[in-house]
């Protein structure tokens, strides 16, 4: 019935298509907080030299961005000097409580740090104290998170948006931030390309073969 057609390109490229919609629009004068509690690095490539035609993301995209676009997330804006932060939450309740959601295969004992530090951005932002971070996977189960505001935190996510906000200007590559996420980052050749450098880093994050 297809032909000469190959059926899994098409539905591959059906789903680059749907989550390019869902991702989201940069703005040359604006971070986006999702893009400083990540690491730089993948954000600044995200931007400057991303990867085309990439299957193996686009299932998680429009996994998050259609329940963000479903739930009709809100995004405001928090301006310092010339620089523009952006934040978007999935759910807002009576304009004190925000609550963002996040799809997991396994229900986590404690909130991810780069759930935590997005989430309290958001709250500052949003002008609300009121945070929750909820997991839940595809059978249904869920837990939640309650998220206290900490000043130090959002200092920090701002110092990133700055930095990041610089180096995208005149082009310069982030350092490296080595974590146990690069193995199944898209860009990890980029990093580690070279055999031993792939090792350093299994010692740095010390998961190294003992020798």
């Amino acid at each position: 019935m297809l032909g000469g057609r190959n059926f899994h390109k098409i539905i591959g490229d059906e789903l680059i298509k749907i989550s390019k919609k869902l991702t989201l629009d940069y703005d040359s004068n604006g971070i986006h907080v999702s893009e400083i509690t990540r690491c730089t690095r993948l954000s600044y490539f995200e931007r400057m030299d991303p990867f085309v035609d990439e299957y193996s993301n686009a299932l998680s995209n429009i996994s998050k961005g259609s329940l963000t676009k479903l739930l009709n997330g809100i995004t405001r804006e928090y301006k310092i000097d010339d620089l523009t932060i952006y934040a978007t939450v999935d759910l807002m309740i009576d304009n004190d409580m925000i609550i963002n959601f996040v799809p997991v295969s396994k229900l986590p004992e404690y909130p991810h740090p780069n759930d935590l530090l997005y989430t309290n951005a958001s709250m500052f932002i949003f002008d609300i104290q009121g945070g929750f971070i909820v997991y839940f996977t595809p059978e249904g189960k869920f837990v939640e998170f309650s998220v206290s505001e900490s000043k130090r935190m959002f200092e920090q996510v701002v110092r990133r948006a700055r930095i990041l906000y610089l180096l995208l200007k005149e082009k310069k590559t982030p350092v490296v931030e080595p974590s146990e996420l690069c193995f199944s980052c898209k860009y990890f050749q980029r990093c580690f390309g070279q055999q031993n450098e792939s090792e350093h880093l299994l010692d740095i994050l010390g998961i190294g073969k003992k020798k």
